[in-house]
């Protein structure tokens, strides 16, 4: 028998801890027991178990430290389940838990956060429907924002709810953010409220070319201009973490850039790449001085002064 607040071990295989560390890390979790009791609190949702394939032999596992938690009060309805199978079928507690934390770790990592945050995700999606905005909070930032759709990163490793905020003296684009679905807490909808990235055309526009050209930085329809030298071109060709997409490259003489449909840069030259401010200010700065930003003009100055602080932390030594 199993009871809330019991403590639970575990065998586990080496795949398995490693996978649930992992989202316990890039989730932000308390801990391995948090998350398991988040999967274990939504069981139900996976199918059940084949109870004649449970009985697996521990000892397969025992170079391997098991996984420890304490069974929280979201856990009764699991705890009730368990007991219940545990009469009827023989079935031991742990050998049912490993059943669900192993179909836990077989789903899309974008799908296990979508999992694990259901409730603030179910939140969103209603006010998406409902064309309602929302006040979360975000990374400890409360923020007031309409919800405009979940979208996932190209690997399907990350979930995002792309949003709109109501700043009105911002560029379009500016008022669009991609916000991790990890990161989201406390989501409150306002029925009373029409959805920002609903007010016109133009916004509702802007909220469809994103979903259909998602990528987590909102790059799309955003250009700058890059310079890059010998060296500097060899090195993007190389960093293909969160690079962003060359679309042409200036003529020497003036004449109107030539596009490119390939991924990689040809050598030294200035660059038109689709990049928001934001990947710019992420991708650029390991490029020192083998890359110049060229326009947008408020990009080249941010760059500047950081340059500028950066060299005053060595100038002196």
């Amino acid at each position: 028998m199993i009871s809330v607040s019991q403590k639970i071990k575990v065998a586990s295989s080496h795949l398995l801890r490693s996978q649930m560390e992992l989202d316990v890390e890039d989730y932000g979790l308390k801990g391995i027991g948090d998350l398991c009791n988040r999967i274990l609190a939504r069981y139900a949702e996976f199918s059940v178990p084949d109870t004649a394939r449970l009985a697996m032999d521990d000892t397969l596992y025992k170079n391997i430290p098991p996984l420890q938690f304490s069974l929280s009060k979201t856990g009764e309805s699991f705890a009730n389940y368990a007991n219940n199978l545990g009469k009827a079928r023989n079935v031991k507690v742990a050998a049912l838990c490993r059943y669900y934390f192993e179909n836990y770790i077989n789903l899309p990592r974008g799908k296990r956060e979508c999992f694990i945050f259901r409730d603030d995700l179910n939140k969103l999606l209603n006010a998406i429907e409902k064309h309602v905005n929302v006040t979360l909070n975000y990374r400890g930032e409360v923020k007031n924002v309409s919800p405009c759709f979940l979208a996932f990163s190209p690997s399907q490793v990350r979930a995002y709810v792309v949003v709109c905020d109501g700043d009105t003296n911002k560029p379009i684009p500016s008022r669009f953010h991609s916000l991790r679905l990890c990161h989201i807490r406390g989501v409150a909808a306002d029925l009373e409220s029409k959805a920002y990235h609903c007010e016109n055309f133009i916004l509702s526009n802007q909220a469809n070319l994103y979903r259909e050209q998602f990528d987590p930085f909102l790059c799309h329809g955003q250009n700058i201009k890059v310079r890059f030298t010998e060296k500097g071109a060899e090195r993007y060709n190389k960093l293909t973490t969160n690079r962003p997409k060359v679309i042409a490259m200036d003529n020497a003489c003036g004449k109107t850039p030539a596009k490119m449909d390939c991924a990689e840069v040809r050598g030294a030259g200035d660059y038109t790449f689709e990049c928001s401010e934001k990947l710019a200010k992420i991708y650029f700065p390991q490029f020192l001085d083998e890359a110049e930003i060229l326009e947008p003009r408020e990009l080249r100055l941010w760059f500047k002064e950081e340059f500028e602080r950066a060299a005053k932390v060595y100038g002196g030594r």
